[in-house]
């Protein structure tokens, strides 16, 4: 009998072993102290660090540094890190905007998932006799203290893995796909309703803060904003150019996780509860009103989908080498076919693994796919670290110019960037886009894109065109008149 207790006890003690918490690089974990596991590290946005019940100031990601144990402790909510302990004791751990070496270490003498928090200035991070890490002070705020593992219990924190839930942020972009098909995605396609289809550079969204923690709801693409809901039921929601505050509430209790309700917030009822009219999806892939009381009419609830912004440079134009099959949202993507003195672009909807494209915009953000797209005839090649001779050119602005500038010989073209190799034939020191004259494209706000629908515009005679002109045009082998 003793000997199977034995062996049980063993058993249990390998099996916490083997699923004790192991810290991953990019993770969100909740933080909650050893003798209170109810109580959570939080950035309320003050300037130490606070403790108390959870909500979205409690969500923590863990960014590793490079070195073992060692990671960045960065705040969902604010966006803010942890900053550096004081060697001395019962000084409060601040937050700040740069990021500070924490080493995270577990301390299984304090139980299950237990570590230390402590900054790498340190002269002790093993959490033995002499260590000075985060602590739990009375008044709800963490402080320095005593951190040997063991002895000092309020000195060490239970981490728990976690999906947070998403929190309307300006700093991020979004997509948005019913309740009841994710598939189907709300997008701008330039007409007077807002629209719902297939993902494309249509369906990223922004939301600016419009104060009283009201939104406009902008579309990256166009620009353009969602106008106001009308208070009847099964009115199309509009576009337009003024931006509306907008109520966005999370009703993922009574709709499944990352579900909200939009409506505009000059509206008599903004709860979601029963009365309240809010965005709903119409049959014919519109955007109306109806009613939009959570838990009930689950059509009137969308599914948001929170992805990190990259922002396209100033002038409007950069390259992009895909590592995967990726869509590109919120821009414009191009092949680039070299002809002549200039480089003709082609619209692409999504970008293979290892091609590299021209993108247009302000920002932009991609989501992987099987690509459909046909990159023959793109002449833009993926830098692998690529040593230039005087043959390569890389996308520039040089005087309010944009296109392809000769790349100095003997510099590196960093790896991941697109850039034009040329054939030795004519070497040029710059190539614009389409017909703008020989001596480079004209300035970003008046640049000439003869492009209709992705395909450049030419009249019978076989010329290209700034713009369609009275007649017939040919456009991707098409005869339109005009």
């Amino acid at each position: 009998m003793k000997k199977s207790l034995f062996l049980l006890c063993a058993a249990i003690c390998a099996a916490q072993t083997l699923f004790a918490l192991t810290v991953e690089d990019g993770q969100y974990y909740t933080i909650t102290n050893r003798n209170d596991v109810n109580l959570y590290v939080k950035d309320t946005g003050a300037d130490i660090i606070q403790m108390g019940a959870l909500d979205d100031a409690c969500y923590w990601q863990f960014i590793a540094t490079g070195n073992t144990g060692c990671y960045y402790l960065k705040n969902k909510k604010t966006g803010r890190y942890a900053q550096q302990c004081s060697t001395e004791t019962e000084v409060n751990v601040t937050m700040g905007d740069s990021p500070v070496e924490y080493r995270v270490k577990e301390c299984s003498e304090e139980g299950t998932d237990m570590f230390g928090f402590t900054t790498t200035n340190q002269s002790n991070t093993e959490f033995t006799s002499g260590c000075v890490g985060w602590n739990w002070k009375n008044d709800n705020t963490v402080q320095t203290y005593a951190a040997a593992a063991g002895t000092n219990h309020r000195s060490f924190w239970k981490l728990t893995l976690v999906t947070p839930p998403i929190t309307i942020s300006t700093s991020k972009v979004y997509i948005m796909s019913n309740r009841n098909d994710n598939n189907v995605y709300i997008k701008d396609n330039g007409g007077d309703e807002l629209a719902m289809g297939g993902l494309d550079n249509a369906s990223l969204w922004q939301f600016e803060d419009a104060g009283s923690g009201q939104f406009y709801v902008k579309n990256v693409k166009t620009g353009r904003y969602a106008q106001t809901c009308a208070t009847a039921t099964e009115v199309p929601i509009t576009m337009g150019d003024a931006p509306v505050a907008y109520v966005i509430v999370n009703c993922s209790d009574k709709e499944g996780n990352d579900c909200f309700g939009l409506t505009s917030a000059d509206q008599a009822n903004t709860e979601f509860t029963s009365g309240c009219v809010g965005w709903n999806w119409r049959a014919d892939n519109i955007v109306q009103t109806f009613a939009a009381a959570a838990g009930t009419n689950h059509r009137s609830f969308w599914k948001f989908t929170e992805l990190e912004p990259q922002t396209i440079t100033t002038a409007g134009y950069a390259t992009f080498c895909a590592s995967e099959d990726v869509i590109v949202l919120g821009a414009q993507a191009y092949k680039g076919t070299v002809s002549g003195s200039y480089v003709s672009l082609t619209e692409v909807s999504d970008v293979p693994t290892g091609s590299a494209v021209i993108l247009k915009g302000r920002l932009y953000t991609t989501v992987a796919t099987t690509s459909q797209s046909d990159m023959s005839g793109n002449d833009l090649k993926t830098s692998d670290g690529v040593t230039a001779d005087g043959s390569q050119y890389i996308l520039a602005e040089k005087d309010s110019k944009v296109g392809f500038y000769k790349a100095k010989a003997g510099t590196t073209i960093a790896a991941g960037i697109g850039y034009l190799q040329s054939d030795g034939a004519g070497v040029k020191a710059f190539y614009g886009f389409e017909d703008d004259d020989a001596t480079g494209i004209e300035s970003i706000q008046n640049s000439k894109f003869k492009i209709q629908n992705g395909e450049a515009i030419y009249n019978l005679s076989g010329q290209r065109m700034n713009k369609m002109q009275r007649g017939i045009n040919i456009i991707g082998n098409k005869k339109i008149l005009k």
